[in-house]
């Protein structure tokens, strides 16, 4: 099962860097005889960064069977690798060819943007890259007090213009739009795109996976953490794991209308409430304070491979919980649903008030399938090293979740026990 799983993530990279701009690279071919080597190189630069493009576009509208199958972190992170190699492209195009008026002028006008707009996103939305540099990570949160969330993600749907400049670029050029099997490729594809992008941004009433939910109770665990709960009828709609979580947005509150990640607490219960708990790290959780019962909220989701990642292995696997912070919030509706494991929580926090539900940690202490810990500040790794199951480098599940330090560090020290990759799974909310 373990080596389907990895196939299955490579196949997922290989098909959007190689699968979809093979048919443009094919049919355009036939068109370009007769021409000098270098244009051809130039031309065919250009039809893969478009592909490649639409991919991106795709991608950004975060298709959950995708999610189901590798996760939305490795979604996010070719997101982003095939934008920054499209633009690579871009810029070879634009060297390799000559063109001028209108047809020039769409060009470079879609290369602008495209450039901008990756150099801004390589600081503000590519969490997976930034998080590893502490000078970056310090530097983008000076710039993000002016630059909100709000206006990355306004900013990151120019995207869309440069597609669309591009689209028109290629349709002014004669000689490539009489190649008739390629425009049909090309035009085809760029329909199914825009659809699908269009679709994520249609309401309906019964859409699978979306769902407008009142928001029930609002209430303080601690000083900077909230528990929201929420339900209604169309709560039956969102398809929800153990360990997922969803994307809120308020659509009626200015300044709430962008969709955040936020994990749940609790699956939906026989009347569809669920709880989110959310810690104030910035201004669209800072304002959640400030919300009334009774108000609309957008949910969509869930996205996640926590229960999935345990699925894919042996049923009697040991499961250790290594987390911290916030990053614990998954993990309590993800405890209750695997049960039937022997489960090994180590659960810090900076501060006391800030352990989260105390009281459901000491009634499943009761249980002979359940060992927990947690403490205010890290444990040190000999303590958890000490306390891990028999035989666990080898018949043992480790789940980690919480500061992206904690993870990586966890991540390394597990490496050097010889513990396999394949049973390591993590869920970085860095994008």
């Amino acid at each position: 099962m373990l080596r389907k799983i990895q196939y299955k993530l490579v196949l997922f990279w290989l098909s959007f860097f190689f699968v979809v701009p093979l048919p443009f690279i094919q049919t355009i071919s036939a068109g370009l005889q007769g021409m000098a080597a270098n244009e051809m190189l130039a031309i065919y630069s250009g039809v893969i960064a478009y592909a490649w493009m639409l991919a991106a576009v795709y991608l950004s509208t975060k298709p959950r069977w995708l999610d189901r199958l590798v996760g939305l972190p490795s979604i996010y992170q070719l997101h982003g690798i095939i934008a920054i190699a499209a633009l690579g492209l871009a810029w070879l195009h634009k060297l390799g060819t000559h063109s001028a008026g209108l047809i020039k002028q769409t060009g470079d006008l879609a290369l602008i943007i495209l450039t901008g707009l990756i150099g801004y996103s390589l600081l503000f939305l590519a969490g997976w890259l930034i998080s590893r540099f502490s000078l970056l990570s310090k530097f983008k949160k000076i710039l993000e007090k002016v630059f909100k969330h709000e206006v990355t993600m306004l900013l990151h749907k120019l995207l869309l213009a440069a597609v669309i400049l591009v689209f028109i670029h290629v349709q002014l050029i004669d000689y490539i739009r009489s190649i008739t099997s390629f425009m049909i490729w090309f035009d085809g594809l760029s329909l199914l795109t825009a659809l699908s992008y269009l679709k994520t941004k249609i309401n309906w009433h019964g859409r699978k996976g979306q769902a407008e939910l009142k928001l029930i109770q609002n209430h303080s665990l601690s000083a900077r953490v909230r528990e929201l709960t929420f339900g209604g009828r169309q709560s039956q709609q969102l398809n929800l794991q153990a360990g997922d979580f969803v994307f809120l947005s308020f659509p009626h509150i200015s300044k709430l209308r962008e969709p955040h990640p936020f994990s749940l607490v609790s699956l939906p219960d026989k009347n569809g409430k669920f709880k989110l708990t959310i810690r104030a790290d910035g201004d669209f959780t800072d304002r959640l304070k400030t919300l009334k019962a009774g108000v609309t909220a957008k949910v969509t989701g869930g996205f996640g491979r926590y229960q999935a990642f345990i699925a894919e292995h042996d049923c009697t696997s040991n499961l250790v919980i290594i987390t911290g912070g916030i990053g614990v919030t998954p993990l309590f509706s993800l405890i209750p649903n695997n049960l039937s494991h022997k489960i090994y929580l180590f659960y810090s926090a900076h501060h006391q008030t800030d352990l989260l539900y105390q009281h459901q940690l000491n009634q499943w202490n009761q249980h002979t399938n359940f060992t927990g810990f947690w403490q205010q500040g890290r444990f040190s790794d000999d303590f958890v090293l000490n306390h891990l199951p028999n035989d666990w480098q080898n018949h043992t599940l480790f789940l980690l979740s919480g500061p992206i330090p904690l993870i990586h560090h966890w991540e390394k020290l597990l490496g050097k026990t010889k513990v396999s990759s394949k049973n390591i799974f993590k869920e970085e909310f860095n994008w």
